[in-house]
């Protein structure tokens, strides 16, 4: 399909995709949408999923992932019914009125055309800088796609649920073709100090600097011994086990066998990349944290936690901030990647943080 001196591509498979190609329009932030984490969805996301590309003068300058989302799929975090029903709960803007203007409520949005990534967090349109850049018409090429995908298939809307608000083309674009928006979280990543932990909590408000101090001083006490190691095929199972217990205290019923298929998947595409900090006591593995990195950026991607042992030990704090910081600036590691929610946690933590919107399109409901 050609509009203009444009030229739109479509794809079924990542193997179909040149992979320089898709992941030259990606920064160093972009992990959860480069070519071998799409990879990683697409085996296993369970559901179809389509790759727009918009070339011009034969090179690549916008790309859109996309799934489709049906009341079948696992991944409910990102889903449309599921993320609108908990933002109205928790009194997200602009959430409870879109619901109230639902006729058939939030299920009735499925099943959705999900965009710019199936991951939590920083849904976009990938697109080129430089001279040749995308233009805000390459970027309504690739969404107006998306909608015929999604009218072609009979889904019943079209989502984008994490936009950063940083992200103002797409914003304007997706408001202009009449999307209804409502804030779907906030995205939060903690800047790496090459100086490592000392820098890190010293910047730290005192009443905050002293409670850090305290943390690690429990952990320690506890005789729990920190490490960084590889993902090994011995150790899945154990993490699996205890990320479901993670899930399960917060109400998520998720199986052990997907758990450890999600991590043997994540750490044979990324080898290297992938790597775990583990807390041991006992000779058991007691919580864990799945590192992947992408460039100088890391990104915290699973995590778990046997919470009968540990009772209220602050193992959590002491892996995913702390000792993560430690070893982040040993590596070079120039940002960690943290994702949504526990917001408070995370900025007093001295997590960055950016404000993201859903936006959703009820076929033929066009303002």
């Amino acid at each position: 399909m050609r509009s203009g001196e444009s030229a739109l591509i479509r794809w079924e498979h990542t193997a179909d995709i040149p992979v320089d190609d898709w992941d030259g329009l990606t920064g160093p932030d972009d992990l959860f949408l480069s070519h071998r984490w799409l990879r990683v969805v697409e085996e296993t996301a369970r559901t179809p999923m389509r790759y727009l590309c918009v070339q011009r003068a034969d090179q690549p300058v916008a790309a859109l992932a996309t799934a489709l989302a049906t009341a079948d799929v696992p991944w409910v975090a990102g889903r449309i019914d599921h993320l609108l029903d908990r933002c109205a709960d928790e009194g997200f803007d602009g959430a409870a009125d879109l619901m109230r203007r639902l006729a058939g409520g939030a299920t009735s949005l499925l099943p959705t055309v999900h965009c710019g990534g199936r991951h939590v967090g920083r849904t976009r349109v990938l697109h080129a800088a430089g001279p040749l850049h995308a233009s805000r018409e390459d970027v309504e090429l690739l969404v107006a796609e998306a909608e015929k995908i999604a009218a072609d298939s009979s889904s019943a809307s079209v989502s984008y649920p994490y936009v950063d608000e940083r992200d103002t083309v797409l914003v304007e674009v997706l408001r202009d073709r009449g999307y209804s928006s409502f804030t779907s979280g906030n995205y939060h990543a903690l800047p790496i100090d090459p100086a490592g932990f000392s820098a890190y909590v010293a910047a730290l408000p005192r009443k905050r600097r002293l409670s850090v101090l305290s943390e690690r001083g429990r952990v320690r006490a506890a005789g729990l011994n920190i490490t960084h190691e590889p993902v090994t095929p011995q150790i899945i199972g154990t993490l699996a086990e205890l990320e479901v217990q993670l899930l399960a205290k917060y109400g998520l019923s998720w199986p052990v066998e997907r758990s450890a298929a999600a991590i043997g998947t994540a750490a044979a595409r990324f080898e290297d990349d992938a790597s775990v900090l583990l807390g041991r006591a006992d000779g058991a593995i007691r919580g864990f944290a799945l590192m992947l990195r992408r460039g100088d950026q890391w990104y915290a991607r699973q995590c778990g936690f046997d919470y009968g042992f540990l009772g209220k030990l602050p193992l959590y704090y002491e892996l995913l901030y702390y000792f993560a910081v430690e070893r982040a600036a040993e590596l070079g590691v120039a940002t960690i990647q943290y994702g949504i929610g526990s917001d408070t946690a995370k900025r007093s933590r001295g997590c960055a943080s950016s404000r993201l919107s859903c936006h959703v399109l009820p076929l033929g409901q066009r303002g």
